[in-house]
């Protein structure tokens, strides 16, 4: 089964951030989570999984994601938030300009 919506089922989404922002929330909860919260072995596939997704889209998505991920990470004021935001691109493994 493909994962690609049909044609005539397809809309714009004309406001990609909060979508950004759900993303990077559930990377964040799975990798803090801790083993009461998430089997661990989960969280881990489950991140694999997203960043699989993630690498299916072009470069040029790839590239402009990358971008929001920076401007989010540059900001937000708590460090903490900041550095894992930043992290990400990499960690998923986003195309580098």
């Amino acid at each position: 089964m493909s994962k690609e919506p049909q044609d005539d089922a397809r809309g714009v989404i004309t406001n990609d951030v909060p979508l950004i922002y759900a993303m990077i929330d559930a990377f964040l909860f799975l990798e803090s989570a801790g083993p009461d919260q998430v089997d661990p072995d989960s969280a881990v596939r489950c991140m694999e999984n997203m960043a699989s997704n993630l690498l299916t889209l072009s470069e040029a998505d790839q590239l402009a994601l990358r971008a929001y991920l920076e401007r989010i990470a540059d900001d937000h004021s708590d460090p903490a938030y900041t550095k894992f935001v930043r992290a990400m691109p990499d960690a998923i493994g986003l195309a580098t300009p």
